[in-house]
């Protein structure tokens, strides 16, 4: 049977309801697949309530999924313009996410022979420019050793601040030095830390984005900073250890750490917050300056491109132009030229 004529799982919910709409049907088997690749009922129900949007705004003006492609062309591209505030329009980066969600679900029917449809009606909207990583940018290095050496001399004493800061520092150290994303980190577990017999760490990445599994080697220093607060928290004997440990723990019951319980794995909240508590900025900025500062270590593109899982290469380039945009090598002769003195 080749893949265009494949029998697509249907969610079980809408075979209980027993619909027979079409167009339902490859809805619930598109989101089917999605939460299969990604494993995350976020992004799941992300998708299902663009898409229920999106469906509402054709039928609004007579039309469907599975009407004329360029008659829903005209009908998505001022849906994915339109605020829910009156009179205004959204950001074109959030316009083009609703269409790249769009997109996929036109793409995945149309490869699966799943509705009468040659045309993926969503590329045929006129997309507004948008920046590629317009806000991307890499936290000043030397903040970073300052926090880092802060969290440092703080875990080397006792009691729940030492703890917090032993945590924090391995995790900032991870993330600083693997450029994953913070769904990722938070994703972490215990059976997914691969100890050698130097005590160098290797740890598996399996819900990467796009459905990829990525394995990053921690640097020595990394690996002693992570086994150091695994074995603060855990005890000595790590080997007995339920594989679903996690491996950022929530310190407190509840708070502003993503609300999680005491013991339960920080989400991508309690990572957030973390990030802001002691780096005052967003935990993205952590990816942003893993890839500045791979590139500062002479890193070719397709180097950065491979660990920071970049499907494309040319993402990739998009992403270290913007980072290095900031970068003059003229500043300090222009400074001493405008200086004055």
């Amino acid at each position: 049977m080749s893949d265009s004529t494949a029998i697509v799982p249907v969610a079980p919910a809408d075979l209980v309801q027993g619909t027979h709409d079409p167009i339902a049907l490859a809805v619930a088997a598109w989101l089917d697949s999605k939460q299969g690749r990604s494993g995350s009922t976020r992004t799941h129900a992300a998708y299902a309530a663009t898409l229920a949007d999106a469906r509402a705004a054709l039928v609004a003006v007579n039309l469907d999924l599975d009407g004329n492609p360029r008659a829903v062309a005209l009908a998505l591209q001022g849906w994915s313009r339109q605020s829910k505030v009156t009179g205004r329009t959204v950001k074109p980066a959030t316009g083009a996410q609703r269409l790249a969600i769009i997109s996929s679900f036109y793409e995945f029917v149309i490869r699966r022979g799943l509705l009468d449809l040659t045309t993926n009606a969503a590329t045929l909207v006129d997309r507004p420019k948008v920046e590629s990583y317009a806000e991307a940018k890499a936290i000043d290095s030397a903040q970073v050793r300052r926090v880092l050496s802060e969290l440092r001399r703080e875990a080397a004493g006792t009691g729940t601040a030492a703890d917090h800061a032993a945590r924090d520092l391995a995790l900032l150290r991870v993330a600083l030095t693997t450029g994953r994303r913070v769904a990722e980190l938070a994703a972490l577990r215990w059976r997914d830390v691969e100890v050698a017999g130097g005590a160098g760490i290797t740890l598996t990445f399996r819900r990467a984005k796009g459905g990829k599994v990525m394995r990053d080697a921690l640097a020595p220093s990394v690996s002693a900073d992570l086994l150091a607060w695994l074995h603060r928290h855990y005890g000595a004997e790590l080997g007995q250890l339920d594989k679903e440990a996690a491996l950022w723990p929530a310190l407190r019951h509840g708070g502003r750490a993503g609300r999680a319980r005491l013991g339960e794995p920080l989400n991508v909240a309690g990572i957030a917050e973390l990030v802001a508590r002691r780096l005052d900025t967003h935990p993205h900025a952590l990816r942003h300056s893993f890839a500045h500062g791979m590139r500062k270590a002479g890193a070719k593109d397709s180097e950065v491109q491979a660990r920071l899982g970049h499907s494309n290469l040319a993402t990739t380039g998009r992403y270290l132009a913007q980072l290095d945009r900031a970068d003059n090598p003229f500043a300090h002769t222009l400074a001493d030229m405008f200086d004055g003195e």
